[in-house]
């Protein structure tokens, strides 16, 4: 692993449908780095282009980082939070809206190898349905095959990261599952177009974060991965390990076994919650289950254990809390 960063969104002011202005106050973008850069263990910062950074703050930027200490670690392109983006970006049927996704995808590209960023990420949350019998399925994966394949081709030595998630904005999205985000992926046929994997997504889509992660890895397809928990129904960005503490068990072995050669991001959304604390409370579970799964007893567990499946629980049980 590179590191471990925090997204520049986990210091907002936490708006939601029912109380809009958010929970915080607003936060310049030099407070939200500062207060990164504060936080043990924090290395690397993700943002969002072209609002957070692009060319022309590019150098302004670059400054505020180094006064920091910081590595820009990630980067998404913005082709959700906006109306423009109804009908989706890459599977739009609107020609205009495709095109503008695909160059701003391509500009993210550039800025993102001023600042030797390896991965830009692509949650397209407005390419979807809502409605049964709304959509040219055929079509819209025709036109998400087609524009991040040549998205991509702009330069391969910058990753895309496909976000995949069941729902939001669009009810139901085209990107749904770590399965068919690594079919899109393959399908472009450009071996710098992956995964970006969200954790909470993946809990979303009633996945085992721990299989996703192995099988990308062994199709050398995980470029970044979002580290955040929820009760499963909704996308809550809660404090890593504060729900599924025994699928992060998993989840970081295999990660560490396989020798995942990324970044991890805390993509956390504190509603009411105090950030730091937030933050904190992720870093010191990730420190110490990191060092946790590292015990060769882990090994020996799952080599010994297939065919009892409750006693490979018992033998997690005897290795977490002791005999």
């Amino acid at each position: 692993m590179k590191g471990l960063g925090v997204g520049v969104w986990t210091f907002g002011m936490g708006s939601e449908r029912y109380v809009s202005d958010g929970y915080k106050p607003f936060l310049k973008l030099e407070e939200r780095v500062a207060a990164i850069a504060a936080l043990p263990g924090i290395t690397g910062i993700e943002v969002t282009f072209p609002n957070d950074v692009n060319m022309e703050k590019a150098g302004q930027f670059k400054a505020l980082l180094d006064k920091h200490g910081l590595s820009l670690c990630g980067m998404g392109v913005e082709l959700v939070c906006d109306k423009e983006w109804q009908t989706g970006s890459f599977s739009s049927p609107d020609a205009k809206r495709r095109e503008k996704a695909i160059s701003m995808t391509r500009s993210a590209m550039d800025v993102a190898a001023e600042f030797g960023v390896s991965t830009v990420s692509l949650w397209l949350g407005q390419d979807g349905f809502d409605y049964v019998f709304q959509e040219d399925y055929a079509a819209a994966w025709q036109n998400l095959v087609e524009g991040i394949g040549s998205a991509a081709g702009h330069r391969a030595d910058i990753n895309l990261g496909l976000e995949y998630k069941t729902s939001e904005p669009k009810m139901a999205c085209f990107i749904n599952s770590g399965g068919k985000a690594l079919a899109l992926a393959q399908s472009t046929g450009k071996p710098n177009v992956g995964i970006t994997l969200d954790v909470g997504h993946a809990i979303n889509a009633r996945e085992n974060p721990a299989e996703v992660a192995a099988f990308l890895l062994a199709e050398k397809r995980l470029f970044h991965i979002h580290l955040n928990d929820n009760y499963s129904w909704a996308d809550d960005d809660m404090p890593v390990g504060s729900v599924h503490f025994l699928q992060f068990a998993e989840l970081f072995y295999w990660l560490n076994k396989m020798q995942y050669p990324g970044w991890m991001s805390l993509d956390l959304y504190p509603y009411r919650d105090n950030p730091v604390e937030a933050c904190k409370t992720s870093i010191h579970f990730i420190t110490k289950m990191q060092k946790l799964v590292s015990q060769p007893g882990f090994d020996k567990m799952i080599s010994e254990n297939r065919a009892s499946g409750s006693r490979s629980i018992r033998a997690v049980y005897e290795l977490l809390l002791g005999e």
